[in-house]
Parts: structure tokens; sequence; C-alpha cells
């Protein structure tokens, strides 16, 4: 109803009652004033009916135009808005498109056949829905419920993005490999002959890139750039690396270097922290490498070049500083509390015995962590010379009793190892506030957050061999090394080098040295490291099953189903790395614990310890491996063969 029509319809009813009030009041023939109030209230009736019943239509007729208006701009929006609607049937054919999606996606696969409306299903289900299509990116959306797929054109809003990307802050810093000990026989003619040799490549390759840099020390750089300049160098990993180490190769200085970079969207300081932490990660990892890794709690490393086994490092008074500041951190502690990988090895085993030692030397009690569901026979036959000696034996915990035993003070020293993940109980890890780690792997993205302390040498034979430079630096004529204690080491040394083949430096043979010295058993050596005729029967069955991969690598893969001991694949790996023209072997196996497990060995030639992080493993240039869970032997197979494929001109030592 019109305003107007209400304002006459209220003026009406009001005059109606007006006059029967007056009725009332100056009428007094009761009759009459009857008659004409009936009269008067029929009509106001009529009228009002009237006026309702208008009211009625007229609301009607507003809500027919209102719908016919939406009905149209729906309409209008369907065919003329730039989002497009397609609808497809149960069976994931088309059934309708608007004129947008026919005019973007009409001439392509994905409205023409089943499989076209159902990659456009799957893209949608992605954490990026972007589909790209004939230079243009679009985001999909779908409706389930109403089996309806959305789209829109998103090229202006992803170029927006991709120049914000771009342009975010590079934080670098560059550092020189063995600058000490390359320059410590030059004069100072051939020092300053080296700096600007050095200079010179690093200058070319920064300025190739149009990266600002700043020389900070004499083997030292800094590095600030856009990230598209540091995708630019991602794409050729880093070629500097290689120029480099062919160049100072050609001039017989072991120089390479190594490189920390950051990037992210928040402040420089951050940045430049995270790149600081990048920098020390590829040097523990033995260097000759890049670690790119942005700034945020979850970002992801990535890694560049270590295509070369690890040059020493350590040097002793670097050791003997280690020392000082674990001996500070035992004196601290309460108790001492050990522990190695899951399934531990002999260098594993000999590395704690030789901490325990350590603690035994500063007058603390000292625990050694041991799963006994979860030890190999070697470790099984070294328990039980352990308990020939009580004083040892009383050592040696179940990861339940070293729960109940510590304390808020105690510490925990993580042997052979550094990932939280490989400990032999993560509860165990997880209770311990302070953490020290002892390991000569190197160093991946999982990692303790802020250990006391970390000695990470990637240069040493074995964890035994740190411990026992350690144990070297604290010992007296009092306090020494007891027989099994330095048994255990020895052995420990010998089973990650092969009896002296492989990794060996002048300092393993110091050690190795200091440790007969201090009356270590070689007869039990050998004994705890032999072979049972069952065990040797298996690396057999293993070694029969070889194939090739290339001329010079080979693979082993064991029978789903049949469980494999760690020590029986190490050994066949060995086995076939000992044999004629073979100078890289991998042994895939399903473990006890149903993990499927590969092992694999290199002569130095093959970077095994790259392909193995590339699975989610690490390991050492030479020594490395990798469990990989809810998987079957044949797809780890086939996932190695695919990685060597795609890392075959990353995997051999160029130096």
């Amino acid at each position: 109803m019109k305003i107007k029509s209400k304002r006459h319809f209220l003026w009406g009813v009001l005059i109606i009652l007006l006059v029967e009030v007056v009725l009332i009041a100056f009428i007094s023939n009761l009759q009459v004033k009857l008659a004409i109030l009936g009269v008067l209230n029929l009509a106001l009736g009529i009228w009002g009916y009237r006026a309702l019943n208008g009211l009625e239509k007229s609301n009607e007729e507003i809500i027919r135009i209102a719908t016919h208006k939406a009905e149209l701009g729906i309409t209008s929006a369907v065919n003329t808005l730039p989002l497009g609607i397609i609808a497809y049937s149960e069976s994931k054919r088309l059934l309708w498109a608007n004129p947008y999606a026919l005019l973007q996606l009409g001439e392509s696969q994905f409205l023409q056949s089943t499989v076209g409306i159902q990659q456009l299903i799957d893209v949608s289900q992605k954490n990026k829905p972007w589909l790209f299509y004939e230079g243009r990116y679009y985001r999909l959306e779908v409706d389930y419920d109403n089996q309806l797929i959305y789209f829109q054109d998103v090229t202006n809003e992803n170029e927006l993005f991709e120049q914000k990307q771009a342009g975010r802050a590079v934080i670098g810093i560059l550092s020189i490999d063995n600058y000490d000990e390359a320059t410590d026989q030059l004069d100072e003619k051939g020092v300053s002959y080296l700096n600007s040799f050095l200079t010179t490549y690093i200058s070319d390759w920064m300025n190739e890139y149009e990266v600002f840099f700043k020389r900070i020390n004499s083997e030292r750089y800094f590095f600030a750039c856009q990230y598209s300049d540091l995708v630019a160098m991602m794409n050729k990993k880093f070629d500097l690396l290689d120029i480099l180490r062919k160049a100072t190769t050609e001039q017989d200085v072991p120089i390479t270097i190594s490189m920390g970079i950051s990037f992210g969207e928040d402040n420089s300081a951050k940045i430049g922290k995270v790149a600081q932490s990048n920098l020390e990660m590829a040097l523990v990892r033995g260097g000759d490498q890049v670690v790119v890794k942005p700034e945020g709690p979850h970002a992801k490393a990535q890694y560049f070049g270590g295509k070369t086994s690890s040059n020493i490092k350590r040097t002793r008074v670097r050791s003997r500083a280690i020392g000082t500041a674990l001996r500070e951190l035992i004196d601290e502690a309460d108790a001492l509390f050990i522990m190695g990988h899951k399934y531990p090895d002999m260098d594993a085993i000999g590395a704690a015995v030789g901490v325990a030692t350590l603690g035994r030397l500063r007058q603390k009690a000292a625990w050694i962590v041991i799963d006994p569901d979860k030890t190999i026979p070697d470790v099984e036959k070294a328990i039980k010379e352990l308990h020939k000696y009580p004083e040892l034996a009383k050592m040696i915990v179940t990861p339940q009793e070293a729960l109940q035993r510590k304390s808020n003070s105690s510490l925990l020293v993580m042997v052979d190892y550094n990932r939280p993940s490989l400990s032999i109980s993560e509860e165990v890890f997880q209770a311990f506030e302070k953490v020290a780690i002892i390991d000569h792997h190197r160093r991946g993205e999982e990692f303790p957050q802020q250990p006391l302390l970390s000695y990470l040498e990637s240069s040493a034979s074995s964890a035994s061999e740190l411990v026992a430079e350690l144990i070297d630096f604290q010992a007296s004529r009092e306090n020494r090394l007891t027989k099994i204690e330095a048994t255990l080491l020895y052995s420990g040394i010998v089973v990650d080098t092969k009896s002296f083949k492989v990794r060996t430096t002048s300092r393993t043979f110091d050690i190795a040295s200091y440790l007969k010295a201090q009356n270590a058993d070689l007869s039990l050596v050998e004994y705890l490291l032999s072979s049972d005729l069952h065990s040797y029967l298996e690396m057999s069955r293993l070694i029969s099953k070889t194939e090739y991969i290339t001329k010079d690598m080979v693979v082993v893969t064991g029978s789903q189903g049949h469980l494999y001991d760690p020590v029986t694949a190490a050994k066949a790996a060995d086995t076939l790395l000992g044999l004629q023209d073979i100078h890289a072997s991998f042994v895939i196996t399903e473990r006890t614990d149903h993990a499927i497990g590969i092992s694999a060995r290199s002569n130095g030639s093959i970077n095994v310890q790259l392909l193995m992080e590339a699975l989610g493993g690490g390991g050492h240039f030479t020594n490395a491996a990798v469990q990989l869970k809810e998987t079957t032997v044949a797809a780890v197979k086939e996932r190695l063969l695919q990685i060597i494929k795609e890392n075959a001109h990353e995997i051999h030592d160029e130096a």
C-alpha cells in the first residue's frame, strides 16, 4: 500500500470514530443510535477489508517484482561476472557451464572429458589450488554437495605476489674453509697473492648476480641481494663451489668455501641470525657446501654442494676446549645419562662407555641407556662382556629406569647421532632439559633445540675417536682408562673405519695408539666384531641378490617380509664395497622394527650421504643410511634408483 493510501485510511477511521462519539453524546433515541452505528461500523469494516486486500496485493506485487529483479541479477551475474561456473554429473561429465567458463576453458580438455573434470577437482584439493592454462592462473573451488566448480582469474594477483616474493631480502655469509691451514706456511707475499686470487673469483661471481658484498675479515664475506638473485644462484647450484674448488686444486691449495644464506619478510636482524646459523650448519657438515634456509619456525633447509669428503678441521686446541666445557657440564649435573641411536652399534656403545668414563673421572654417577629388546648381536656380546665387570654392569639401565632416576639437574649426552628421532627412547630424550651431543655425523635439519654443548666433527672417523681424545686430555696416571673401556672404544673405531681402511686420519691412528697403550685387547675386539654362522649365511644370501645400477654401483634388495638386523645389511654393503670395480653399494632390507632400511657405502668417489639425505636419512660421504616406514622394499628401491638418476652429476667427488 502506498503511503498516501495509508494516510487516507487512518483519517477515515478517525472521522468515523468521532462521528460515533457525537452520536453517542447527542442522540438520545437508542434505536436510531444503534442503526447509525451499525451502518458506520459496516462501512468501516468494508473499507478496512478492501484496504487490507489491497495491501496484500501490493505486497505480492512487490515480492514478485523483487523476485524478478533478483532472478535477472543472478542471471546477469552468472553470465557477465568474471567468474567461471561448471556443473558436472556424478560421472564427472560436463552438464552446464556459464559463458565465462566456456570463454576461458571451452576449447580445453578440461571440459571435453571426465578426465578433465577430475583434473580440475584434483587441482582444487592441493594446498595452492591454482590452474595454469594458456598463460593465465585460475584459482579453483569445488562445491561437492551441489557438484559445481568455481574458478577465477588470479593472474594479476599472482604476478603481484611473485613480485613481492622476488623482492624479499636475502642475507648471506661466505666462509673460506681451511684458510688458516692454507696460509700457515705461506709468507706475506704468498698470503697476499692467495687473498687476491680468492677475492677475484668471489667478486666476479658476486658481480655476475649483481650482489652487494663486503669482506669482513680474511676468511669471511657478507653479502645481500634479492630473492630473485638467490633463485638464479640456486638454479646453477651455486657453481662458485665448483669453480673455486677446481681453481684452488690447480694452484695446489686445499681451499673450499661454505655459505649460510637466509631470506624472509621479517626484520634483517632475524634473517641475519638464521644466515649465521646456516653457515655453522654448513661447517659442521664438513664444509664445501651451501645451506639455504628461510627465516621462520617451520622453515626447511636446502643443501647444495658437499661433493667432497670432509677435510680435517678440528685441532687439539678445539678438542681440549670442548673437553673443558663438557667437564664443567658434568660437574654441574647430579648425574650423567648417556644414550646412543636405535639399535646401537659398537661405535655408539664404545662412545657411551667412554663418556661414562668421563663421569667416573669427575666422580659422577653415570648411566648408559640401552633397550634390551632393541640390540644387535655385536652389542649383545659387548653387554655380556660388561657384565663381567660389576662396576660397569650396574651402569646399564633401561629407558624406564632412566626416567625414574633422572632429576631436573641431570645431563643427557647423545653419542653417535644428533637426530632426536633416532634416539633409543624419544621419551627419555624429551624428558631432559640439559642435553650435550658428541657425534661424527653431519648435522641435518632435525636437531635438538639449544643443546648445552654440540661437538660435531664430521672429519672424525667415529664418535669413539672423539670421546677417546677427550679422555686423553682429562685422564691422569691415577685416573685412567680400564682395559675393557679402552677395548670398547677401540672396537668403535675399528667398526666405523672398516679396520682402518676408510675415513682414517693421522688423528685416528694417534687415538688408536693411545688406546692400545691403555691395554686395549685386540683379540677381544676381534671376538666382539666377529659374525656367527647364521649371520654370515644371511649376509651371503643377500650378496647373492646383487644387481648393477651402473658399472661401479650395485644394489641388493632383501625379500619383503624377511627381517634383517641392521648389522647384517651393513656388513653386506661393506663386503660388496671390497670387491673389484665396485665404488658404491646399497643394501635395502626390511629391518626387525619393520621399517625399510638402506645401508649405503662408498669408497670415497661417490657421495652416498647426499643420496640418503634426499630420502630423509643422512650420514657420511662414504657411509650413510636411511630408515623409511609404511613402504615396501620394491618401492624404496625404485625411489633410490630415481634419486641416483636425478643426482648423477652431483654425487661424484670432483676434488
